[in-house]
């Protein structure tokens, strides 16, 4: 079914009729190693060397297609504007100034203004002209209210997914946590845990944060691209 004209999908939205791979491709390398798939590729592992979920894409061409899923991320296109900073709506450069590169939080009640410095976000950056249309159309954001952070250094932390274990068969079983422990990023430097781990989104931490106004930006840009 089609999207309705004007609607804003983000490049990272899963699709209807993409799926993830099974897990029987899945297995325990040797001597209690970790996790590696059976027909493991080199696209498989990401740069610090976490497995990551595999999942189809629905496209046409170069054109993504099928209905959205909003509650859900496509593992994939997550990690490649993550790891590339690029604008998770249009997959090209994301805002950026001397101030940094241009992210949207949700408002949260018990953070002051100058409190961002050090936040995780599973979230990539936007450009400018995206990052308006999200906080207008994006239904979390509207609730919930959008923050607009400038970062000058998103450094690469962790990895949100799951978990395994080898299981009694000898097959890798995942570790049961509660839902607010399951979305808890797992850092990079836990090494003892990154073998044993499947992700499914890239998480960056933001450092040198500079709350602004996007109204503002906005106006700004509007004003230099009307100059002569």
């Amino acid at each position: 079914m089609p999207v309705p004209a004007g609607r804003l999908v983000p490049y990272i939205t899963a699709r209807q009729g993409e799926q993830a791979d099974s897990l029987s491709n899945l297995s325990l390398r040797p001597g209690g190693k970790g996790l590696f798939y059976l027909n493991e590729g080199p696209g498989d592992r990401d740069e610090r060397g976490v497995l990551w979920a595999r999942c189809s894409q629905s496209r046409y061409g170069n054109e993504l297609t099928g209905r959205p899923r909003w509650r859900d991320v496509h593992p994939s296109r997550q990690r490649e504007c993550m790891e590339e900073l690029r604008c998770q709506v249009c997959v090209q450069q994301p805002s950026r100034t001397e101030l940094g590169y241009l992210f949207l939080a949700t408002q949260q009640d018990d953070r002051s203004t100058d409190s961002w410095d050090g936040h995780l976000t599973a979230q990539p950056p936007l450009c400018l002209e995206h990052a308006k249309a999200a906080v207008e159309e994006c239904g979390h954001l509207v609730r919930a209210g959008a923050v607009a952070l400038r970062v000058r250094l998103p450094r690469l932390y962790g990895v949100i997914g799951t978990l395994y274990r080898a299981g009694p068969d000898g097959r890798p079983e995942p570790v049961e946590f509660d839902s607010e422990s399951a979305r808890t990023p797992l850092p990079y430097r836990k090494r003892r845990l990154t073998p044993w781990f499947l992700a499914t989104q890239l998480v960056r931490e933001l450092r040198g944060v500079t709350v602004v106004d996007l109204d503002d930006l906005i106006s700004a840009a509007g004003t230099l691209r009307a100059r002569p």
